[in-house]
């Protein structure tokens, strides 16, 4: 059930009335739907409710059809065609729209690169706009920043030196210039920046604007759409633009040899008007980089359109909002450069527009090579590609600065222009690539020189750290087709008709065919072999001769080959025999793999015959080597078998490893080098020693010495890069080598690092089989493949060690074994696991043998395998014969069966779950009722499962309308130092991240701050008030307490805590607090129980009460009077537990139950109708997972995931959801304000307003209140809200007008039963006034399946005797304003003394109030106002309305005449 149908519409009501229950008064018109209106984003709506008319971007629906322009030959052909294209649907599609605006006389601005306006007007027009049907979305005017750089101190001209700076060297352009003589001649750079000082003299020779003699022509050059400098004269005011530009083509000429292309032409657009970028800048800026015009922005010229543009701007990932542009520029062939962005070193930290697929992102390195700590990482937030592309110099580039100086910045936008002047050399040097982009891009991704680092995933070729690897721009040129130039052009086709998508190849130049068969390339002059082919052809080669500027047409023509089975099976290859479930990919087969039958393991497909393909198998099961080989495939039918071997590490199922004698070992015993190994100092700072200088004692495990580098006695400020390397090693007869070591690494943070390679060539190259940057602590004997050695009559290994003032590595014990593998006795089970009612696929079961209980599996989807269901699951059965196995998921009642496991074979045995399958009638319920009656009627719920169903009612207030509301906008903001641990960097908040989000409606609203800036506190409501204890570790609050009363919204403080608490859990429960856990003031978790009692307001610790298992961070509940603990810190590092602890204060004993799936902390937990329910947490990585408990069958079963990954979040459970404000995701790099909660009666997560503050490591309790936390790491804040609508804080929950007979009840299947349900309208019940009240009834079951919850509305009628009492109370201020003011109303009885009514107006100062017949005084009240009374009769049936002016309580100073 979707959240929305909570909601109580006129429309779900109307189309429910069969099944409704309409007591005294029914009928309920529809409405009709309205017509789909284009996407308005929720900004856009907060800021025009906040400032009533704003800016904003509409984008149209139909877009520009370029592939016939990407087919032109030429890129001034290509540009006009891209141009023509645009400006025309724009002219087209924008016509009605533009004419409703001049007709209004609606200021706009329309765009043609992005089909878009640029408006200005309010809600009503926007609402307009929408409902437009070219419009597809409208969203809010934004601004995106400049990639802000580090700037280093300004320098000045370094006279005399004639030096080139170490980047450019670095990147090897000088090499260029030199052995090529090309500086870049002939292409134009475009940028896109904060502008560039035209004549500074590293940049006045280069631009293009430069007539000579002192003269300039700004047309067409510059381009300033935000009108930002004095007249038409470019500017910098930033010195940004200028940096960049200097990096791409500087040269004073003299000592100032600060850019990679000096002999390049630039051009350049402020689309940047400052530090910031304003979308509209920006969009006009991309188009008049492919259509520059006049300084008066008339008579575009295509044919004067950049070469490339180098972009060192952006905003956060996944925001497509350029792809248009970048798009156009592409089909034109402009190269697009973009930098990475400064959010490192997190992984998914690049931006947008660079982490477009189509976009180049480039991340930044120091002078060490090593990256920039600020660099991001990928993957791409768009697709999950790859990013950065590249890596080049970024950190201490000096470049050129405003007001002819020159100064050092850091940043990926010093980057990305070394890629950019490196593209105007290459296309200077082979210009038969200009303006071939996928040419270009290999040459650098080929050149570049690799770097394995892979902390963010990818390989040593290709990673999300340097993408393909650190810039070469030598290597680049040199391997670009230089010299004179022809062009190849033609057809191909095959029985007279067009080959689409054909691939026409030259060496290394290629192209495709486009829609009608043709294709051009572009080739060095000279004698060329051109090959076409294409997949279901037979391929054709011809050789053609290319003249200088000369034009060669060559058709050719394809003969369609045969159509091929290839069929075979997958085996096991390494002793077992079985078949196996596999997935085969053919290289150059359209489509998608293939997989083998899980059973049988046979497969087939056809192919195009008459052609070779690569085969690359890879086992679905874990522990087998992946197997590529080349296959001939004929004419005729074919059968391709493979038996697959277990990888050496013998880690796959049915399979025991085992180690041989050590091949070579060292112990380490002498305090010096021992023979045959080596010392490798990198730096001169220290190295690997072993005499154990710093006295740290063998803390490996090992005995005696040791060998250590350690990096924190070699000093502050001191980097060392070492290497420790054994003697040659002889493994020609190892097939499985391993390295055995014992270690103790200590790291600190990710900046030092502990590797170990190999080599087989003598040291020439390495391989890493080892990398670590997080502490690995002693002791531990660390066991590592040496797979890449395997073989090798002289293997070399190495330790190395790279680290700045870190802590240390020893290494002890160093032995090289040989792993042996060998089968095991026992066969292969697999199966389907479904819903034994619908059929559908159950995945998450686990199926066991019941005699070998270690022989388990889970079920699983197979997403990727057409052929088969999801519920897959397999499981190696070390027993033969007949055994039984039982299949579990909870809800389902588990399933038993008798299995004839084969020896060495497989063999599939299905489950089919049954579960209990409610239906409920009828589903909503509204009364109509008078003042002081009871009503009831009936439901019937129904079984029509296979398994008996227990079924339970729980009442929700009707608040649940709150949820539709929005709230704040959504704020996620990326930064520093985010971590689990006890204590960290403290990392100042940047000002966004510390103030409240925009609100759009108040769902959120803002309590009494908290006494001190608090983080790492835990929180519980008891008897209607909110408890808060303990703060962050060293935070001075840690013994705190203090207590929240609603009524009067203000904070009191507690006596201390008898103990110390940093991220306790705190539980009521019998009407006192109990406080449990929490770091103390070593790091270490307490493992005593203290105990507020509030009505002797005084704390206590339980005697002889120890938690056997004392976390912090860790997930907590109550359930039936005992507290639940879930997970959490083991110690100060956070190290992720699943423990399980149950403490029940009845007993004041702890226990222990089932442990939780998933070792994790900083989780969110609550207790709702006797379950446990706990989501998100960290622990080896970010989770989506949620689970939950039951107490009474001691088992955790799976939930739906998540939408996002949460953790830190203020969790609590209120009003039977779990409830998830704020916290961290986006994998530990963002904090978020956005709110969700798991509802347990439909099954499903529910997105929740968005808090008003952006939090995470503070609490939470129902109500639901939200308190403190971090803004940043490591800093507290008093800020604190509520969600109101959430204050059911008993498990079971309680609407106190409506009640369920029975509540709890369990049903056989096919069995019904009738619950008789009463509404009470009495004072007693809770109903103090007429009106109408709203709730729902959920269902909470075992079953499998959501059951819908019965909406209940009683509209509650006055009695006659009753009048109603209202107004509304102005305050006019001394300057004349009036305001609303929320007062104190008081009702007094004139006809019975002593007897009167209290009600407070709301904040627009209105009240309405039904009161029983009679005089009545009227007094109205607030402080800083002087009170009123009026006397008035309140007649039955009638309406009496007075209205209060107040004035303040304060004279208001005297004002002078006629101001």
């Amino acid at each position: 059930m979707s959240h929305r149908s909570r909601r109580r519409s006129l429309v779900t009501r109307s189309t429910a009335v069969a099944a409704a229950i309409i007591l005294a008064l029914t009928g309920t018109p529809g409405i009709a739907s309205a017509a789909p209106k284009a996407q308005v984003n929720p900004e856009l709506a907060a800021e025009l409710a906040r400032e009533g008319s704003t800016e904003f971007t509409v984008y149209l629906k139909e877009r520009a059809q370029l592939g016939g322009a990407a087919r032109l030959s030429t890129s001034d052909a290509r540009a006009a065609e891209t141009y023509r294209q645009l400006t025309d649907t724009a002219s087209r599609t924008q016509r009605g729209l533009r004419a409703e605006l001049d007709e209004r006389k609606v200021p706009y601005q329309a765009f043609w690169i992005a089909n878009a306006l640029r408006v200005t007007g309010d809600k009503a027009l926007v609402d307009l706009i929408a409902a437009r049907p070219e419009v597809e979305s409208i969203e809010p005017a934004r601004t995106y920043e400049l990639v802000e750089p580090e700037r280093n101190a300004p320098t000045a001209d370094r006279s005399g030196t004639n030096a080139v700076e170490w980047n450019i060297t670095n990147v090897e352009a000088p090499r260029v210039w030199s052995e090529y003589g090309v500086r870049g001649e002939g292409v134009v750079i475009g940028s896109i920046d904060s502008g560039a000082q035209f004549d500074h003299p590293a940049l006045v020779n280069s631009y293009r604007g430069n007539l000579g003699n002192g003269t300039f022509d700004h047309n067409y050059n510059w381009f300033d759409p935000s009108n930002v400098c004095p007249g038409d004269v470019p500017c910098d005011n930033n010195d940004h633009g200028t940096h960049t530009m200097g990096t791409m083509t500087g040269d004073d000429g003299e000592a100032n040899q600060i850019g990679v292309a000096p002999g390049a032409k630039w051009m350049t657009a402020k689309g940047c008007e400052s530090r910031s970028c304003s979308d509209a800048a920006l969009l006009a800026s991309g188009q008049w980089m492919l259509a520059p015009t006049d300084l008066n922005g008339q008579n575009p010229r295509p044919d004067l359109h950049a070469d490339i543009i180098n972009n060192s701007w952006g905003g956060g990932g996944g925001d497509e909002w350029y792809l248009q542009t970048v798009a156009a520029w592409r089909t034109v062939g402009m190269f697009p450069v973009f930098s990475a962005g400064n959010s490192g070193p997190g992984c998914n930290t690049t931006g947008s527009p660079g982490d477009y697929p189509i976009s180049y992102a480039v991340g930044a390195y120091d002078i060490n090579n090593n990256i920039g700590s600020l660099s991001s990482r990928g993957s791409s937030a768009v697709d999950g590609g790859i990013k950065p592309n590249i890596a080049a110099p970024g950190i201490n580039v000096r470049s050129a600065v405003d007001g002819n100086g020159y100064a050092a910045f850091n940043g990926t936008s010093m980057a990305a222009p070394h890629v950019s002047g490196t593209i105007a050399l290459i296309w200077s040097a082979a210009p038969s690539l200009i303006g071939d982009l996928d040419a270009t891009q290999a040459l650098l991704d080929d050149t570049a020189t690799d770097v394995n680092a892979t902390t963010c995933g990818g390989t040593a070729d290709n990673n999300n750290t340097f993408g393909e690897g650190r810039l070469n721009a030598y290597q680049a040129v040199t391997a670009a087709p230089r010299g004179p130039v022809g062009r190849v052009s033609g057809s191909v086709t095959s029985a007279g008709n067009p080959v689409v998508g054909a691939n026409v190849v030259s060496g290394t130049r290629s192209t495709v065919t486009g829609p009608d068969g043709r294709y051009a390339l572009n080739l060095p002059a000279g004698d060329h072999e051109v090959t076409a082919s294409a997949y279901g052809y037979g391929s054709q080669t011809a050789t053609v001769t290319v003249t200088e500027g000369g034009a060669v047409t060559r058709d050719f023509t394809l003969t369609a080959a045969p159509v091929v089975t290839v069929s075979g099976k997958v085996t096991d290859g390494s002793g077992k025999g079985y078949p196996l479930y596999a997935k085969i990919e053919v290289a150059g087969r359209p489509g998608g793999p293939v997989f083998t039958n899980p059973v049988t393991g046979q497969y087939s497909f056809t192919v195009a015959g008459g052609t070779d393909y690569r085969f690359t198998t890879t086992v679905q099961y874990p522990g087998y080597q992946t197997v590529v080989r080349d296959v001939a495939v004929g004419s005729a039918a074919q059968t391709v078998d493979f038996a697959v071997q277990v990888d050496p590490a013998c880690t796959a199922a049915g399979y025991s490893a085992s180690f041989g004698a050590p091949l070579a070992s060292e112990s380490f015993d002498a305090t010096t080098t021992p023979a045959g190994w080596s010392v490798v100092n990198r730096t001169a700072s220290g190295g690997w020693v072993f005499d154990d200088p710093g006295l740290r004692g063998n803390l490996t495990g090992g005995t005696g010495n040791f060998a250590i580098i350690d990096s924190d006695r070699l000093g502050s400020g001191n980097t060392q890069d070492t290497d420790l390397i054994s003697p040659p090693i002889d493994l020609s007869d190892a097939t499985g080598p391993y390295l055995r070591f014992n270690s103790d690494f200590r790291a600190v943070g990710s900046t030092n690092t502990a590797d170990v390679d190999v080599s087989i060539d003598g040291g020439t190259t390495w391989v890493n089989v080892w990398h670590q940057t997080t502490s690995r602590r002693g002791p531990t004997i660390e066991e590592i493949s040496l797979a890449p050695a395997a073989g090798a009559e002289e293997a070399l290994i190495r330790f190395r060690y790279k680290g700045t003032w870190a802590w240390w590595w020893q290494v002890d014990d160093v032995q090289v074994v040989n792993r042996t593998c060998s089968p095991e006795p026992g066969g292969l089970v697999v199966g389907f696991v479904t819903d034994a009612n619908t059929g559908a696929a159950v995945n998450g079961a686990t199926v066991t043998s019941g005699d070998e209980p270690l022989d388990k599996a889970v079920s699983a989807a197979t997403p990727d395998d057409p052929n088969i269901g999801d519920g897959f699951y397999w499981l190696f059965s070390s027993l033969t014969g007949s055994h039984p196995f039982t299949a579990t998921r909870s809800p389902y009642q588990p399933v038993t069966k008798n299995v004839n496991v084969a020896a060495n074979g497989t063999v599939r045995s299905d489950f089919a779950l049954p579960s209990g399958r409610l239906t409920v009638s009828p589903t909503s319920i509204e009364s109509h009722q008078p003042y002081g009656s009871t009503r009831t009627t009936t439901v019937t719920v129904k079984n029509t499962g296979g398994a008996p169903a227990t079924v339970g009612f729980v009442e929700r207030t009707g608040a649940f309308e709150l949820l539709g509301r929005q709230g704040a906008v959504l704020a996620e903001h990326q930064m520093k130092g985010i971590s689990k641990a006890a204590t960290g960097t403290v990392y100042p908040a940047p000002g966004v991240t510390g103030a409240a989000a925009p609100a759009v409606d108040e769902a959120w609203t803002r309590i009494a701050n908290y006494p001190a800036a608090v983080f790492d506190n835990a929180a519980a409501t008891l008897d209607g008030k909110v408890y808060t204890v303990g703060g962050g570790s060293g935070s001075g609050i840690e013994r705190k307490a203090w207590v929240y009363d609603p009524e009067t919204n203000a904070w009191t403080a507690l006596p201390d805590m008898p103990n110390a608490r940093a991220k306790p859990s705190a539980a009521a429960v019998g009407g006192k607090l109990y406080v449990i856990g929490g770091w103390g003031p070593g790091g270490t978790p307490v493992a005593t129980v203290d105990v507020f009692d509030p009505a002797a307001g005084t704390w206590s610790t339980l005697a002889g009460v120890t938690n056997p298992a004392p976390r912090s961070a860790a997930g907590t509940a109550v359930v039936d009077g005992k507290v639940i603990l879930v997970g959490g810190c083991a110690d100060s590092a956070c190290t992720d537990s699943n423990d399980t602890v149950i403490f029940d204060p009845a007993a004041g004993a702890f226990g222990t139950g089932a442990d939780y799936p998933l070792a994790v902390a900083w989780m969110s937990c609550g207790g709702i109708g006797g379950q446990v329910y706990c989501a998100g947490g960290a622990g080896a990585s970010e989770f989506t997972d949620a689970y939950s408990y039951d107490p009474g069958a001691d088992q955790w079963s799976p939930l739906p995931d998540m939408p996002i990954d949460l953790w830190g979040s203020q969790g609590t459970s209120a009003g039977g959801l779990l409830v998830l404000a704020g916290g961290v995701t986006a994998a530990s790099t963002t904090v978020t304000n956005r709110t969700i909660a798991y509802d347990p009666v439909a099954a499903e997560w529910l997105n929740l307003p968005n808090a008003q503050f952006a939090r995470y490591r503070g609490a939470a309790a129902c109500g639901a209140y939200k308190i403190g936390g971090s803004p940043s790491s490591f800093v507290g804040s008093a800020d604190s809200e509520m969600l109101g609508g959430l204050d059911l804080c008993d498990a079971a929950g309680d609407v106190s007008w409506l009640s369920t007979d029975p509540t709890e009840f369990t049903l056989a299947p096919g069995e019904s039963k009738k619950v008789k349900v009463t509404l009470t309208a009495t004072a007693a019940a809770g109903v103090e006034q007429p009106g109408t009240y709203t709730a729902e009834l959920g269902i909470v079951s075992d079953t499998s399946y959501p059951v819908p919850a019965i909406s209940v509305e009683m509209n509650v009628s006055p009695p006659t005797s009753w009048g109603k009492v209202q107004g509304t109370v102005i305050g006019e201020t001394c300057a004349g304003v009036r305001v609303g003011v929320a007062a104190t109303v008081r009702l007094n009885s004139l006809n019975t003394p002593g007897v009167g009514y209290t009600l407070t107006s709301g904040g627009n100062g209105t009240y309405a109030y039904w009161i029983p017949r009679g005089r009545y005084e009227v007094i109205v009240a607030k402080d800083g106002w002087i009170p009123q009374a009026v006397r008035i009769q309140v007649q039955p049936g009638f309406v009496a309305t007075s209205d209060f002016t107040l004035a303040p309580s304060s004279p208001c100073a005297p004002r002078l005449g006629g101001i």
